[in-house]
């Protein structure tokens, strides 16, 4: 029997340079927030003990039931806000190295363009901190 393997190439991925710490996020990767709203059940029961009621409940069936990803992507490596909306990265997804190469630098000149028009100044891009975002 002739078992099929999957081949793997050894070139490495194009680099698209996080603007903060110049780490490559298609290598070290980023991330984004989403809210899920999730459905399940839950079964309740009643047990007497020493004269008093006591209730508890098992959870079961748990079902995404909608997801809302925030457009907003992170550097996994500075935690910093990166210029570029979320769905701008993924798009990179399934292009060849030449195509990825091609939007790579249409997205860093995007940066360059949006650095030369704006004054410098404090970036206030940080990773956003405590419970506004659901854990990704």
């Amino acid at each position: 029997m002739h078992q099929q393997t999957t081949h793997t190439e050894q070139t490495s991925v194009p680099s698209l340079p996080c603007p903060n710490c110049q780490e490559n996020i298609l290598a070290t990767g980023f991330y984004n927030y989403c809210i899920e709203k999730v459905s399940l059940r839950e079964d309740n029961r009643t047990e007497l003990s020493s004269g008093r009621l006591y209730m508890d409940h098992d959870e079961q069936g748990h079902e995404t039931t909608d997801h809302e990803c925030d457009v907003d992507a992170y550097c996994a490596a500075c935690n910093k806000l990166l210029p570029w909306p979320l769905y701008a990265i993924r798009a990179l997804d399934g292009c060849t190295i030449a195509e990825a190469r091609e939007e790579i630098e249409n997205l860093l000149a995007k940066v360059k363009d949006q650095a030369d028009a704006e004054p410098n100044g404090p970036s206030g891009n940080d990773a956003p901190k405590g419970g506004d975002y659901a854990n990704a």
